[in-house]
């Protein structure tokens, strides 16, 4: 067995979209021989807000062993002194020096809450490979700095990197903003220079990170846990009302015109306005958002609920019978989990507006459904699902071999591979 240190700030049973694919590591590594030590911090599991994330914790720390990992829960209180907590001036004083040196992400400091906890842990056991997941990306200095510590190797993976703006095919960074990018960059590849291997979510992805990093590079991708959504996909959605959902955050920036709008002119040519249903599951985590929706389409009704767990959240897939993206129009690489999860659901897919990348490549190789990049467009698919559904014709599609590639299951095995060969060499 190899000995490997998961640092991360996310980890069961925090309710957060980035929670799964850690988790994925830790329910599996043991599956390929490794041997998972994880540091992490507390959560509840009622988080349903991004300040619920950043909140500190003073419960004491738990070490808690299960059958495929071990985990160290620690206290969680960020660095930031208490004289910016009420003086906005000089909250921003204090951010602009950290992250002048290099300290980012000052709202999550997990490099100052899980530092010297590390430097213990690796001091009293035998360990062979560190492992961190970024975001927040003061991690990756952690890793850098107790790789060379412990002379240890290193592995950094990139769930986002630093600025998503550097992937758009529309110029958007203000002179500020690539001021900030500049200074991100060079400390992140500083330390990046002796990583053994970055992984990050896309091949877009990687290239961005192949700007600065000459190593080894790949792509895991973000999936589904076939163990959880093979009971989704082997589940019929009930036949008394055609369920339209969206599951999971939708943020400011993503354009919703097109659902909307789409969504009322549907709504108006339906006949029979008791077989419909909307819902949407988790919106309400961006409140602007969930607003914007019940305002909007106040005569639909929609069904709109805070971020939920994880079980009811898989009760909301099987009944559901088309699922609802908004993908990142104009942004390369950019899959989101999501479109995994729906894919793993068997469920029809509606894509609007289309990103003419990843997602809409996805949808089309796989025939999962449709891409609407107009209202227009979006009634008239909606509709053909719909008339197909009233005919009964409407059944959860079998997930084959080739989109099992995408399962949590699979993309943990890639990753397992690559550290047994880092440790190998």
């Amino acid at each position: 067995m190899k000995r490997v240190l998961l640092i991360t700030y996310y980890f069961d049973p925090g309710n957060a979209v980035a929670t799964p694919r850690i988790m994925s590591w830790a329910n599996d590594f043991f599956k390929y021989e490794i041997d998972l030590t994880v540091v992490t911090r507390h959560f509840t599991g009622n988080e349903s807000h991004w300040i619920d994330f950043t909140k500190p914790t003073d419960k004491e720390i738990d070490v808690v062993k299960t059958e495929a990992f071990t985990a160290h829960f620690l206290p969680y209180k960020p660095k930031k002194p208490s004289y910016t907590e009420n003086n906005r001036m000089l909250s921003k004083l204090y951010h602009l020096k950290e992250f002048a040196s290099g300290h980012f992400n000052p709202e999550i400091d997990a490099y100052h809450a899980f530092r010297d906890y590390c430097r213990k842990l690796l001091s009293e056991k035998k360990t062979d490979l560190i492992l961190i997941s970024a975001p927040p990306h003061n991690l990756v200095r952690l890793a850098s700095e107790l790789g060379k510590e412990f002379n240890l190797p290193y592995v950094v993976d990139f769930r986002d990197i630093w600025n998503n703006y550097i992937t758009g095919s529309v110029h958007q960074m203000s002179w500020r903003g690539k001021l900030m990018n500049s200074m991100e960059e060079f400390y992140i590849a500083r330390w990046l220079k002796d990583a053994n291997l970055v992984t990050t979510v896309s091949k877009a992805l990687v290239h961005q990170i192949e700007r600065i990093y000459k190593g080894e590079t790949a792509e895991i991708t973000n999936g589904f846990e076939w163990r959880l959504f093979k009971p989704v996909q082997e589940t019929s959605p009930p036949a008394d009302q055609f369920v339209f959902a969206s599951i999971g955050t939708i943020y400011p920036y993503q354009n919703i015109s097109i659902l909307i709008e789409g969504l009322k002119k549907f709504y108006t040519q339906l006949e029979d306005k008791n077989s419909f249903k909307l819902n949407f599951i988790g919106v309400k985590a961006v409140d602007s958002i969930a607003d914007r929706i019940s305002t909007e389409l106040s005569e639909i009704k929609p069904f709109i609920t805070s971020k939920l767990p994880r079980s009811e959240v898989l009760n909301y897939y099987k009944q559901s019978h088309m699922l609802f993206i908004p993908a990142w129009k104009q942004y390369q690489g950019i899959y989101t989990t999501k479109i995994f999860e729906y894919l793993g659901s068997g469920r029809l897919i509606m894509v609007a507006p289309g990103d003419d990348d990843v997602v809409d490549r996805m949808v089309q190789n796989t025939q999962r459904g449709y891409i609407a990049n107009t209202a227009d467009e979006f009634a008239t698919a909606l509709t053909e699902a719909y008339q197909i559904w009233k005919s009964g014709n409407l059944k959860p599609l079998a997930v084959n071999e080739r989109e099992l590639f995408f399962s949590r299951e699979n993309q943990t095995k890639i990753l397992a591979d690559k550290i047994h060969n880092i440790l190998k060499s």
